[in-house]
């Protein structure tokens, strides 16, 4: 037989797509669904169920598009933005609208709230080394699904060692925190962790809309 080398097909990456050259904008598997979590916690605070103050965070009311579907939406946004005033432009150059909180809080129909606490990722990353071996203790306790997978080593931690419970509270802070994944709890998820107690409202309310106007700003 006469085999001949197959030769890879050359491919000029200027001519292809953005999105294909875009590794931040990518088509991924996501196993929990934002909205059924919602509607979720909204069920268990108004059947007086609420194990852990969860709706009353302000939380579920703040979710990430899911924009990988609206690919040519997002690029014309980022075409057409101006950093410095956070305004994406029109077609006849009139403000199409805002990235600041109040046109987040408008767009979402929320109230913004009182003594909002600032949130980041640098915010969580100071916090985690601050709180105390019994707080730590205490999420492991009321998170983990049994004691014999009670991790001695610091996180990252896998996500099935989490009950369900747990499970859906990670899925839903990664949500917000703009992860592709829940599948491993970092030390930045375990400080969002440590506001909440069961039975309690959280410790801390976050000022999201700010989050998510310097997240979609960035």
């Amino acid at each position: 037989m006469d085999v001949r080398p197959i030769s890879t097909p050359q491919l000029d990456l200027d001519h292809l797509p953005l999105a294909y050259k875009d590794f931040q904008i990518k088509d991924t598997f996501v196993n929990e669904c934002s909205l059924k979590l919602y509607y979720q916690y909204r069920d268990q605070y108004l059947n007086h169920v609420d194990k852990i103050g969860f709706w009353e965070s302000n939380l579920p009311k703040y979710q990430f598009p899911e924009v990988q579907i609206f690919l040519e939406i997002v690029h014309y946004y980022h075409a057409n933005y101006i950093p410095d005033q956070r305004e994406v432009m029109s077609p006849n150059q009139t403000i199409l609208f805002t990235i600041i909180v109040e046109s987040i809080n408008e767009m979402l129909q929320l109230q913004p709230g009182q003594n909002l606490t600032p949130l980041s990722i640098g915010d969580l990353l100071v916090l985690f080394p601050k709180l105390s071996p019994a707080i730590l203790a205490q999420i492991i306790q009321t998170y983990i699904v049994e004691e014999k997978y009670t991790p001695n080593e610091p996180p990252l931690y896998v996500y099935t060692i989490f009950s369900p419970f747990g499970q859906d509270i990670v899925a839903m802070i990664s949500s917000v925190l703009g992860y592709t994944t829940s599948e491993y709890i970092d030390d930045i998820i375990l400080a969002f962790m440590s506001i909440y107690t069961p039975g309690q409202p959280p410790d801390v309310i976050y000022d999201y809309a700010k989050f998510t106007a310097n997240r979609v700003h960035d």
